[in-house]
Parts: C-alpha cells; structure tokens; sequence
C-alpha cells in the first residue's frame, strides 16, 4: 500500500473523528469536549452525560455507520458499472427505498412491525430491478446516469403523492426525508450496524473479484471468474448497503460519489485500497453535513445533512463534468427501436384529444351531458352547467397548452443534447423554477398570485442559463451531467427554504408537485404569450433538429453551425419549458414522455414527431387534470401525480425498449 494512500484514508480518519465530536458537542445546548469526552470514557448521572450518550452519540454513530454504507455501495457500483458517477442516488436505488418506506408509514397493514431496514430493502431492490435492463445491456455511461435519475424521479413522484394522500400517517417522515442523522434511540442504529458490518467484511473480500469485473466481462470470463455470480454477489451487496444507509438516515446523495472520488485520487492498487480509502471518507463527509447543517441555519434549527451533501455535491458533479473526456463526443441516440410513421395509429391518438376535452368538460363533482356542455359554450345551457363549465374550460385549457409547451421543450432538449432522457426535468427547468417560485414564498408568503409565475419564470431561465454557461460548450454529454448537477443543487436549495416556510409549507409542496387547481383565464393567457412567440420559431426549425440528432461532424458538414443552433434551440426549449412550469407547477415527466411516444408513432422526423409530441403533451396532462379532479371529488389530486404514476411505468417500458437501442 503506498504511502499516498495511508495519508488519504488516515485524513479520512481523522476528519471523521474530529466531525464526529463536533457533531455530538453542538446542538441546542453545547456541550463541551471535556464533557463529551468524559461521558464516552465515564459516564455520570450528569444531564449531558445523558445528552451525549441516548441523544448526540446515536446520531454521530448513525453518521458513521450510514457513510460507511454509501460508500462501500459506490465503490460496488461504480465497480459493476465502470462508471464513476454511480452511486445509489444517481440509480435511483435510495429513492425506491425512500418510497417503500413511506408506503409502509402511510399503509401500516401492508408490513405491521417490520423493520425500516427491511423495507428499504424491498424498495432499493425495485430501484436495481429498473435500473438493471440497462446496466446488463451494456447501456452504461452518462445514459445509464440518465436513466438512474429518471428512475429516481419517478419513484420519487411516487412517494410525494403517497405523502400528500395520507399526509398525518407520514408527518413524522419529513426531516428523514430529506436525509437527517436524527435516531430515536439506540435499537434501529444497532441493527443497521448488525447488518452493515457482514456486508462490508463481505464487500472486502469481494474486491478482488471487482479487479477483475472491471476488465470487461469477455475479459473476465476469460480469466475463469463467473461474471454472473461476480455481478450478482455485488447487486445483493450494494442494496443491502444502500438499504442500511436509506433505514437509518433516509435518501442521501453524492455521499458515494464524493467518498469514490477522493479513493480515486489516493490512486490505489486494487478495489481494496479503494475501499479502504473511501470508507472513512464516507462517514466524515456525512458527519461534516451534519455539522455544517446546524451551522448553516443556526443550532436551534434542523438542517438535514442530506441537503448539505446536495449542495457540496453538485459543485463536484460540475467538476467532473467539465473534466470529461472520453464520453464527451459520445452521440446518444434519441430514435426510439423502431420508430417509423404510422399514420393510422398517429392519427387515432390525434382524434382522442377532442374526445377527451368533451369528456373532461363533462366530468366532474357534477356531471354535465355532452348536449348541455355545447349550449353551455354557445351560452343557451342551464346556469349549472355554465357554473361547471366556467371552472373546467380554464383549467383544461391551462393543462392542454402546458401539457403542450411541455411535449415541445422536452423534444427540444432531447434532439439538441441526443439523449432520450433528457427533459426539462433533468436539464435544470424545473428545478430552477422551483426555486425561483419557492423564494417568493419564502420572502412574501402573501405575494400576489400573479408574482409566483413570474418568479419561476425567472429562476428556470436561470437555472438554464447557468447549465449553459457551466458547461463551456454544447457538447451533449457535458450538457446532460451539468444539468443534472444544477437539478441537484435546486432540490436541496428547494428543500432549505421548505424548512424555514412553514407557513407557506402547503402551498409551495401543491406546486412542487404540479397542480392546475383554480387556474384561469388569466394563467392560460400568461402562458399564451410565450407559447405563440416560441412554438413557430421552434418549427421553423425542425429541419435543423434532425440535423442536430447526427454527430456533430456530418452536422457541421452539411453546413450546420452546429455550436450555435445548439445553443439557440436550448434557449428556447428551456424557455418553453419555464412558461409552462411557471403557470402549472412544477409537473415532471410530460417533457420526458411524450417526445418518446411522438417518436413511437410518428418516426425520428421532427415535422411530424413536434406536432404529435404536443398532442400527446396536451392530452396526457389533459387526462391527468380530469382523472384528478374526479376519482376522488371532491378532493383533488394534483395533476402532476397523476402524470407521475402513469409516466412511471411507461419509463420502465422505455428502460426496457433501450437496451437495444
């Protein structure tokens, strides 16, 4: 072992220790280091001898037994993958653990008594389930990071519409959530740790296999290993870690990829010297978080260290970003398997949404005939069905044009970056008008109502501006991991200022997950504006687009200024996504879905894949406003959960469809 990696993994050490005692000194009452030290070595019958030993010292211990986790789960999964973004957050393991976990709080029946670390299991296993089509196909690199976060989003919309559905069940859920350190005593740490120690002794001795997993798995095979087993030893591994760590802490991101790098930097021999090395990183880096977190905010207030760990992280996912070399060229195809013109099939899906605009003014707490909706519009109906009316045609009309503009701005993305999975979801949109909404709340929780859309406005065409100024350049693959760092960086900066909203706490979750409840006639004209002004210059450019799905070397040979067209149609697309968002809320997957679906039924030409990408758009959030406003009536269910649960299977189709694309 050379002396460079001693030094790292004993500065990892040793920044854990110090981060530990810190950790447990501070908090609403310090305690002094004497103190601490005395009741570690002697306890007492001393008020902070009981305060460090049933209160500070399980948090501190949970720090450490969780970072050991993470880290140990990266160093697996960036072995398997040969990827070094890997993590259980980027594949969206934490998040399916962070939803079986909510389902069992909010659903007691489904598991009574079992343990939180059994269910996180279940639930990271569903997250591998997903994710793994691509990883055994060979789909790896930015894509297969791409896909992991899409994962993530959906079983991460899943677990906010069981949240708000049974909000009282699963109050007690909202800080570990967001990744706290906070334990309830010393019985779920010391099972966490009964479990973690076996699967990292286990890991250790594993990494010799992972030498030579790395190779490739012909290479492997060649060398006797059965890759199989190999693969699926260090699967079980990895989620059980990742299980451990969800269990004790909640979802916590960058963890792994922040400890994986600095293993990497110590430039070890072998997956055990990297191990090693990462390990005590991993327990410092989320004891630092949590220390940083009482800091940020003061002592009398709780910080999750998992938004410390998204703020530190996202800064370093720009810096290897920046530093990419050998996928940076990478082209990342956007034609769906198969993909070709059928226009029977493009010209039924066009004809349903007539269909379900007759529908959805019919539907409702009170239902309204077909006959009595046409006189209603021609103003003849009864004063009920005008009534009706007057509340659904300005809603549906809202999601029918944002549902629309969203479809556009997510075809946009994707044919300018080349990656199917890439959306206003993942290219900093919809994070940065979350932010930009959720700032108005916080400084003026009693702004008008026109303020909030203006506000998100603002903060997407921010956040966007910031991917493209970060990133130095067009290059797709660059594009796609900086948007996903800027994502990243305003969830946590979201989930910072939720924490000090209380009082503004409902209205700002309603539109974080995207609601077209009591949207009018004055929000339809708001996004009208700059629907009219972007929807014809994006078709003006749609020759350009399938220009820009080639590589960028034919592009430029057929006389495409391949940089700055680029550049102008991520403007645009990110605008049209803004204007959307700002008016519906902060609705994730119609962007992402519908370009797919346009591509299925209409071909890789974007004369016909933009106008059927639209309807789609607007009739998938059409469908999503009607079916929430009705199954429950009259309780509402936000249209953006709507579009979450059924954009979530569809992704696991798409997940399926591209292993061979």
């Amino acid at each position: 072992m050379s002396a460079r990696v001693v030094a790292f993994a004993a500065a990892g050490v040793a920044l854990a220790m110090l981060a530990g005692l810190l950790d447990i000194a501070q908090g609403q009452g310090d305690v002094p280091l004497g103190d601490v030290w005395s009741a570690l070595f002697n306890r007492g019958e001393s008020l902070n001898d009981a305060l460090v030993l049933d209160i500070r010292l399980p948090r501190a211990a949970a720090g450490i037994v969780a970072g050991f986790a993470l880290a140990g789960a990266a160093i697996i999964l960036q072995a398997i993958t040969r990827n070094p973004l890997a993590e259980p957050a980027t594949l969206g393991l934490t998040a399916g653990g962070a939803l079986a976990v909510t389902l069992v709080a909010a659903y007691a029946t489904l598991a009574p008594g079992a343990p939180t670390i059994a269910v996180a299991f279940v639930g990271v296993a569903v997250g591998t389930a997903l994710i793994g089509t691509m990883a055994a196909a060979g789909g790896g690199g930015v894509r297969l990071i791409l896909a992991g976060m899409a994962v993530g989003l959906a079983l991460a919309a899943g677990t906010a519409a069981v949240r708000l559905t049974k909000e009282t069940e699963t109050s007690g859920l909202f800080l570990w959530g967001a990744g706290s350190l906070l334990q309830n005593g010393w019985g779920p740490l010391t099972a966490g740790a009964l479990i973690a120690a076996p699967a990292l002794l286990a890991t250790l001795l594993l990494t010799r296999s992972l030498d030579v997993a790395v190779l490739g798995e012909h290479t492997a095979r060649a060398l006797g290993q059965r890759a199989g087993l190999v693969q699926l030893a260090s699967v079980t591994l990895a989620a059980v870690l990742t299980a451990v760590a969800v269990g004790l802490v909640g979802p916590i991101a960058f963890v792994g990829i922040l400890a994986g790098g600095l293993a990497r930097a110590a430039r070890p021999k072998g997956h055990l010297q990297a191990l090693l090395v990462a390990l005590p990183w991993g327990a410092a880096i989320l004891l630092a978080a949590d220390v940083a977190g009482r800091v940020i905010t003061g002592l009398d207030t709780e910080t999750p260290a998992g938004v410390v760990c998204a703020l530190i992280g996202a800064p370093v996912l720009v810096i290897v970003a920046k530093r990419l070399r050998g996928e940076v060229g990478q082209q990342l195809d956007t034609r769906a398997s198969g993909a070709r013109w059928r226009p029977r099939a493009a010209l039924l899906a066009a004809l349903l949404l007539p269909v379900a605009i007759i529908a959805s003014l019919c539907l409702g707490e009170i239902d309204i005939g077909p006959g009595e909706v046409v006189k209603s519009i021609f103003g003849s109906g009864s004063p009920l069905g005008e009534i009706a009316l007057e509340s659904r045609a300005p809603r549906l009309a809202v999601a029918l044009l944002g549902g629309a503009c969203l479809a556009a701005s997510g075809t946009v993305l994707q044919a300018a970056v080349r990656n199917p999975f890439a959306g206003p979801e993942l290219a900093g949109v919809v994070g940065g008008a979350s932010v930009g909404a959720f700032l108005v709340l916080l400084v003026y929780p009693d702004a008008p109502t026109l303020v909030l859309p203006f506000a998100s406005f603002a903060g997407a065409l921010l956040a966007m501006a910031a991917v493209l100024a970060l990133a130095g350049g067009t290059s797709p693959t660059r594009l796609a991991l900086i948007g996903l760092a800027v994502t990243a960086a305003c969830s946590a900066v979201t989930m910072l200022m939720l924490l000090n909203a209380q009082p503004a706490a409902a209205t700002a979750i309603t539109w974080l997950i995207g609601s077209t409840y009591a949207t009018s006639w004055a929000d339809f004209r708001m996004l009208l504006v700059p629907a009219v002004i972007l929807l014809p210059l994006v078709f003006l450019a749609v020759r350009r687009l399938d220009v820009l799905m080639l590589d960028d070397d034919l592009s430029r040979s057929l006389g495409l200024h391949t940089s700055r067209t680029r550049a102008l149609l991520l403007a645009a697309g990110a605008a049209l996504g803004a204007a959307a968002v700002a008016v519906c809320g902060a609705i994730a997957f119609v962007g992402l879905l519908a370009p797919h679906a346009a591509r299925l039924l209409a071909g890789g030409n974007h004369r016909r894949s933009l106008p059927m990408a639209m309807v789609l758009g607007a009739l998938l959030l059409g469908l999503a406003d009607t079916v929430g406003r009705t199954v429950l009536a009259p309780t509402e269910i936000p249209s953006g959960l709507i579009v979450s649960l059924i954009g979530a299977p569809y992704l696991a189709v798409l997940l399926w469809r591209s292993r061979t694309a």
